[in-house]
């Protein structure tokens, strides 16, 4: 089973706790990373780009993963849907606390395109 393109074991089945997706999570350097950016939407006129700074989250770790993993250019990476969803599931259980990283999730679970960048 992948989450988050990290493997776990066949034998953990298809439901993999939060607490062990964290723990690989926990492992992303983050520390030259001052906010990430990302690129809603697919026309022109209906492009928005949102910025989330909250160093404190797993959402903001996992995106950071996301957006080194096999990009040693830093080019803006389109993200995919699978990753968004999972990233956002597990978020809204680990991080429900904060608002700015709910509101980010609901519009990680649309249907839009993103592009994701950090700075």
């Amino acid at each position: 089973m992948f989450v988050l393109g990290f493997h776990f074991p066949a034998s953990m089945g298809n439901i993999i706790p939060d607490e062990l997706v964290a723990e690989k999570i926990a492992g992303v350097d983050i520390s030259d990373v001052k906010e990430i950016k990302l690129l809603m939407g697919t026309k022109d006129k209906d492009k928005e780009w949102l910025s989330y700074t909250n160093k404190d989250t797993f959402l903001f770790r996992a995106m950071v993963h996301y957006f080194k993993e096999e990009n040693p250019d830093k080019a803006q990476k389109y993200m995919i849907y699978m990753n968004r969803y999972q990233m956002s599931a597990i978020s809204k259980r680990v991080d429900a606390a904060d608002d700015e990283t709910m509101k980010l999730c609901h519009n990680l679970d649309s249907m839009e395109q993103f592009r994701i960048e950090v700075a």
